[in-house]
């Protein structure tokens, strides 16, 4: 499935990967409580270790609970839900 993803910086040094569900009013997001869990995961989902890392240096600058966005990808349901984002089923 077709899903965007995007990253806060939130209170206490905490990340929050928020994803969604382009066309449909499906969301999810999650907290990670470190830098390094929260690259982990988006990593691992497929987001490109360029853009990641591009996108994680602007995140200081931005005003906190503010979300970064990266570009659509596509990502197997089962795999979202492993990580605990919970979309509906397809």
């Amino acid at each position: 499935m077709v899903v965007i993803f995007s990253v806060a910086n939130v209170s206490s040094g905490a990340f929050e990967i928020s994803v969604q569900r382009p066309q449909h009013n499906a969301n999810a997001s999650r907290i990670y409580h470190s830098l390094e869990e929260t690259k982990a995961v988006l990593l691992n989902f497929g987001i490109a270790q360029q853009v990641l890392d591009e996108c994680l240096k602007l995140l200081p600058q931005v005003e906190a609970g503010k979300h970064l966005t990266f570009p659509p990808i596509d990502v197997p349901h089962h795999e979202l839900a492993a990580e605990g984002f919970m979309l509906g089923i397809e």
